[in-house]
């Protein structure tokens, strides 16, 4: 979100991370794209989503996600449901693992919470 929020205090360093991935493969499931969608359009209006549909999501390919990992995923979501850990991003932890994936675009604590190491890194000093 922070990449779409000009008034988040992380928006310059996102963006310019960002930009300086323009040359690198980036990937991203549908349930991120869906999740994503909702909250832009509900948070930033038509105009939001807009620049998610047309300035972010055509360079991010979208990876399939097979039926039967957000079942498994159902299962971990639902006994680490006092955790406040995602179903989307724990299917997303899954689909870094299945796809070797190194790092993740994320400003989100639990991601690192996780093991996976954030771009741009960490953007609060004391995390």
């Amino acid at each position: 979100m922070a990449l779409l929020d000009r008034a988040d205090p992380q928006h310059p360093s996102v963006r310019t991370a960002f930009a300086e991935l323009s040359d690198a493969e980036l990937v991203t499931h549908g349930h991120v794209v869906a999740e994503s969608l909702a909250v832009v359009r509900r948070r930033f209006g038509v105009d939001g989503a807009i620049a998610l549909l047309d300035d972010i999501l055509p360079i991010v390919e979208i990876v399939a996600v097979e039926p039967e990992l957000p079942r498994r995923i159902l299962a971990q979501y639902r006994g680490s449901l006092p955790s406040g850990i995602s179903f989307v991003d724990r299917l997303s932890f899954a689909v870094i693992e299945r796809d070797g994936l190194h790092a993740a675009f994320a400003a989100d604590a639990d991601f690192r919470a996780a093991g996976v190491p954030l771009l741009p890194g960490p953007l609060d000093p004391s995390a």
